[in-house]
């Protein structure tokens, strides 16, 4: 039968794995990648349509594609 101990020592180990696991989930991948000029001027020219109210459907973008 396990001890207080061992048992303090086996909750540590589970709550460690826990904590790495949830990290790795919820990572960013694209954390320290440089923004590409080309990719920033399609996200300004994004923000700005939707900005300026000319947004399209999403059912309507995947109709296109499909």
């Amino acid at each position: 039968m396990p001890t207080s101990l061992q048992e303090g020592k086996i909750k540590k180990i589970a709550e460690e794995a826990a904590i790495r696991a949830v990290r790795r989930v919820l990572a960013d991948p694209d954390f320290g990648l440089e923004l590409r000029p080309d990719f920033e001027r399609k996200l300004r020219k994004s923000a700005s349509s939707r900005k300026n109210g000319r947004l399209k459907d999403f059912r309507e973008v995947l109709a296109s594609l499909l």
